[in-house]
């Protein structure tokens, strides 16, 4: 019975992602069918950029400048994801401490070179009662930050008028600086644009877990770009598994399991491949939490 099949899928999702009812609600489409992924180009491609931040290692990423919290570390304000078609929403304690992280300043001085931190490009749209709108102006994607304290602190609202000493806050510049525009490639549409736009909407699958250690690293397979690696959480075969045949699967994508120890599972959306290598069994989830 359709119906039936419908609402068991949908408690699923909710299981699986953390959701209220009422979180549930805009993610169905007028058909009643669940709906984590962005028809909109640009907002993939937003969210694809944004993917390879949060899934970053401390201070590798070239945008994780900042002093404080590393991107990474942001994630320990998070409470779910909630995909929209115009826009990405993250639900997080004290939103717009975390939104200072993102917003990008630069380098003022003129005997230093020109440095950015945060996203490029990214502005300061909308400021609600409990929520954060920002605009990534070269993309047109939308990150909205919601407050899970059910409205927005005044102290770190405070933050995000605060830089320091030699760098100017770009949340409400209308245009790109230079040094922004030199980052260009990293919202560049790519094969797997699609496939890691559709991994953020479905971040808490890695996120949920305390320490789950989850970052994306340059792929050990020719012809692959990209691999992500977690210690704590799903089993890897069950991850594939969730990502392709569960309610919340992205639609379109197939997996196949590690072909032998040491090596990573593959999941694909028509040309894109991602590696994915996580514990394989629950004794090497445990060995990762004594080291």
């Amino acid at each position: 019975m359709p119906y039936t099949s419908d609402k068991a899928r949908r408690a699923q999702c909710r299981r699986l992602l953390d959701l209220s009812a009422h979180d549930l609600k805009p993610l169905l489409d007028p058909a009643g069918r669940l709906q984590l992924d962005t028809p909109d180009p640009a907002q993939q491609l937003f969210q694809a950029m944004l993917q390879l931040c949060l899934f970053s290692r401390d201070r590798e990423h070239p945008f994780d400048r900042m002093g404080g919290r590393t991107f990474p570390e942001l994630l320990l304000y998070y409470s779910v994801v909630l995909p929209r078609p115009d826009r990405l929403v993250l639900r997080m304690s004290c939103a717009a401490r975390v939104a200072r992280y993102l917003l990008p300043t630069a380098t003022t001085a003129s005997d230093k070179p020109a440095e950015v931190t945060g996203l490029p490009g990214l502005r300061l749209e909308m400021v609600g009662r409990r929520s954060l709108l920002m605009l990534h102006l070269p993309t047109g994607g939308r990150l909205e930050f919601q407050d899970s304290r059910g409205q927005l602190g005044g102290w770190d609202m405070g933050l995000l008028d605060e830089a320091e000493q030699g760098r100017q806050l770009l949340k409400a510049l209308t245009n790109m600086t230079p040094a922004e525009e030199s980052f260009a490639h990293y919202w560049a549409p790519t094969p797997c644009t699609t496939l890691r736009s559709a991994l953020i909407t479905r971040g808490h699958l890695w996120w949920s877990t305390y320490a789950h250690n989850a970052v994306t690293e340059c792929s050990r397979r020719p012809g692959g770009r990209y691999r992500i690696r977690w210690a704590q959480g799903y089993l890897m075969d069950a991850l594939g598994e969730l990502l392709t045949t569960s309610a919340v699967a992205i639609p379109g994508a197939t997996y196949t399991p590690s072909a032998c120890l040491g090596d990573a599972g593959i999941l694909r959306l028509a040309d894109a491949m991602v590696e994915l290598e996580g514990p394989r069994t629950a004794d090497e989830t445990r060995q990762d939490d004594d080291d």
